[in-house]
């Protein structure tokens, strides 16, 4: 990836604003948030709240279907994927793991699918394309605390990666074109740098006090076949299926459909599709954990950009930080691309509509309900 930031001012950015640079720097989605400050919370922590961005949570599996191999210990209940986020790495369901010679004999890897409001009538808990993310993923990934000789990079994830795909009556499903730059096999105990990855589950930590989900837009659907044909209707979207990738990079992500860093002015695409890598073989609870989908509501000031509900001071730092930078360098911040139509290039279009946001307040941001 072209250049990189000091790791001082990105552990800052992380824990000041809670927002990740890079060319796919979207932030994590805070699953428990401290009332006072409106920053992530332990969900341990007494005054942790879940995160009033998000209006509702699965409430039923409509098909487990886990990959061919047994795994050890309880992560086989796909009850544990439903209901709000906890933040428990053992409160999650494995998507279990193939082996090298399952994928060679084209072993389907394991999937879930979950089922949001009722599908006999209208509610307010389907998942609509809206301003903004739409819904989140909670896996149960954390940050490598060390630097090891197998791989492990202090500070990346140790993560296990799942394509996301939408449906609105059950049959047709549209996936989220995938990226993944990550250069090689990182073994068992290998670490990504989540900045390498888009669209796919899994890249934020959930686990050990950290909180977060892998937000997704529905609108990044918007040129889908089955979307264009209204076999999918992104405005009704009532289930979401994970399917997880085994990481030894016989699976590839959707690139040739998205544009490529470092391209412009004129924008173009990939080339091709990459091969997918993230912690493989694993065992236990093997492959893509799922923990919750949430779904957002929605946010209407995009100059929120750490996403706690205020367009504030810190907001203002993020944009100053990722001033006049275009998509691929370092600074890059997709959020600070407020201006439509989107030009991969933050620039006084975007401090336009930052100043004509400002101190604006998100409505849910008032709903939080004290126990």
């Amino acid at each position: 990836m072209p250049g990189q930031l000091t790791t001082g001012v990105f552990l800052w950015l992380t824990a000041a604003c809670g927002v990740l640079p890079g060319p796919y720097a979207e932030m994590g989605i805070n699953g428990y948030v401290d009332p006072n400050t409106w920053r992530h919370s332990n969900p341990a922590a007494p005054e942790a709240r879940v995160n009033p961005i998000f209006r509702g949570w699965a409430t039923e599996v409509v098909e487990y279907a886990p990959a061919d191999q047994t795994w050890s210990g309880n992560w086989n209940d796909p009850a544990k994927a439903l209901g709000p986020v906890t933040g428990n790495i053992a409160d999650v369901v494995s998507l279990g793991e193939l082996t090298q010679q399952e994928t060679l004999l084209g072993v389907p890897p394991g999937s879930i699918t979950l089922v949001f409001g009722d599908p006999n009538s209208p509610d307010d808990d389907v998942i609509r394309d809206g301003s903004g993310y739409d819904f989140a993923v909670f896996e149960n990934g954390m940050v490598s605390q060390v630097t090891t000789g197998m791989g492990s990079l202090q500070g990346q994830l140790l993560a296990e990666l799942a394509y996301v795909e939408v449906s609105s009556n059950g049959v047709d499903f549209a996936r989220f074109p995938a990226v993944s730059l990550t250069p090689a096999r990182t073994g068992a105990y290998g670490t990504i740098d989540m900045r390498n990855v888009h669209n796919l589950a899994g890249k934020h930590p959930n686990g050990y006090g950290v909180c977060t989900g892998t937000p997704f837009n529905l609108e990044e659907l918007a040129d889908q076949p089955d979307v264009l044909s209204g076999k999918v209707d992104l405005d009704a979207i009532r289930y979401v299926r994970l399917v997880d990738v085994p990481g030894d990079g016989s699976f590839l992500d959707d690139a040739a459909q998205q544009v490529e860093p470092n391209t412009g002015p004129q924008w173009s695409k990939y080339a091709g599709n990459h091969p997918i890598y993230d912690q493989w073989p694993t065992w236990g609870s093997g492959g893509f954990d799922l923990e919750a989908v949430g779904v957002l509501r929605e946010q209407r000031y995009g100059a929120d950009v750490n996403l706690d509900g205020i367009v504030d001071s810190c907001d203002l730092s993020l944009l100053a930080s990722a001033w006049q930078s275009y998509f691929g360098q370092a600074q890059w911040n997709d959020r600070c691309d407020l201006a439509g139509p989107r030009d991969h290039v933050v620039n006084l279009r975007d401090f336009a509509v930052f100043a004509s946001q400002w101190q604006g307040v998100e409505e849910w941001r008032t709903q939080v309900k004290e126990d």
